[in-house]
């Protein structure tokens, strides 16, 4: 029996210190996870707290809902501005179908107009010109004593009335030149609408920008997880009023775990970036997880303490510090919990030396 015991304690001490060789080890390691803290960027009164702690979550969920009746009221006077604005658009773009229709339309007419009246002018001028030969030969035949004074009278009449509608025909195109001016202004006021459109688009465009923007204002009152995850805790209940910046909710994804273990810095030259890594939980120690090393720090944990611990009396006592390293691990179906204790066994593996190149 006491050869068994001898044995025995034998083969415990080998396996101890081939562990020691082949492992680095620590109880000092903890499961860790990004915790997010979800916060509002407006403040309000909380109207419903949709979710409980615990709960697990999809990105998008809603967890808090916030009074938003007078974001929505402004959303809606935002809305109807730029509904109107549409309708002024709308309506001036008919005004302008119309009126060059209409300018176009009158423009053509006028100019005919123009034309049959010019054409009328040189017809009576034609008229005033024959009358004028056939006055003169009446003229000289009367004085001549060839014609009576009858035919100079009918003569005379037949002038005059060639030259009263000469003068009404070149009236007639003046008129129609002055109405083909007239409908050149209406294209005018048609071109002066036109200018009038892009005012209203960049109104139309600004009108819109408020809108968009005001939809998210109405929207930052409906507070939504922003991942897959579980619901660590709740800041508010129902009947508060939420503050600006002010974290609500604190949540973690339980799939996006890791391990945070504090290592000496005697046993650190053994530890590099893709060692395997054994891991035990305290909650589950029958059950061994596998991972790898991710990460190691450059510095140690007294260096980013919130409180450095000075040598400010003198006395020095030398404590081997600890540095900081991250574990990924595999896929297991082990439940870990952010804060919890593991241990873990990091596989010993040497850095590769580098030599100093010798100065030439």
């Amino acid at each position: 029996a006491l050869i068994a015991v001898i044995a025995l304690v034998g083969y415990a001490m080998l396996h101890f210190m081939l562990d020691r060789a082949a492992y680095v080890s620590t109880a000092d390691a903890r499961i860790a996870a990004d915790m997010i803290a979800v916060s509002t960027d407006i403040s309000g009164k909380i109207t419903s707290v949709k979710v409980s702690e615990g709960d697990e979550v999809k990105a998008g969920d809603i967890l808090y809902t916030i009074d938003d009746r007078e974001a929505a009221y402004t959303l809606a006077q935002y809305e109807a501005e730029a509904e109107r604005l549409r309708a002024e658009i709308d309506r001036e773009e008919t005004r302008i179908q119309l009126a060059s229709s209409k300018a176009g339309s009158e423009v053509e007419a006028r100019r005919a107009g123009t034309h049959s009246a010019s054409a009328s002018v040189e017809a009576a001028r034609s008229n005033f010109e024959t009358a004028q030969r056939d006055y003169d030969r009446t003229k000289d035949l009367f004085e001549r004593g060839l014609v009576p004074q009858s035919n100079l009278d009918q003569a005379k009449n037949a002038l005059d009335t060639a030259q009263q509608a000469l003068l009404r025909a070149q009236a007639d195109r003046e008129s129609a030149v002055a109405e083909q001016r007239t409908a050149s202004i209406t294209g005018e006021e048609v071109r002066l609408i036109e200018a009038g459109l892009p005012i209203l688009r960049a109104n139309l465009e600004q009108a819109e920008a408020r809108v968009d923007a005001q939809k998210v204002v109405v929207e930052q009152h409906t507070i939504r997880s922003p991942i897959d995850g579980v619901v660590d805790e709740l800041f508010y209940d129902a009947g508060e009023h939420s503050l600006r910046g002010f974290r609500m909710a604190l949540l973690h994804d339980p799939n996006a775990v890791r391990v945070s273990a504090n290592i000496k810095e005697t046993d650190i030259r053994n530890v590099q970036v893709g060692a395997p890594v054994l891991v035990r939980a305290d909650s589950e120690p029958g059950k061994l997880i596998k991972g790898h090393v991710a990460r190691v720090h450059d510095a140690t944990i007294a260096e980013a303490a919130l409180m450095p611990n000075p040598n400010a009396n003198g006395v020095f006592t030398k404590i081997t510090q600890r540095i900081s390293v991250r574990i990924d691990l595999d896929p297991t179906d082990v439940r870990l919990r952010p804060g919890s204790m593991v241990r873990v066994r990091i596989h010993k593996q040497k850095a590769a030396r580098t030599t100093a190149a010798e100065p030439a």
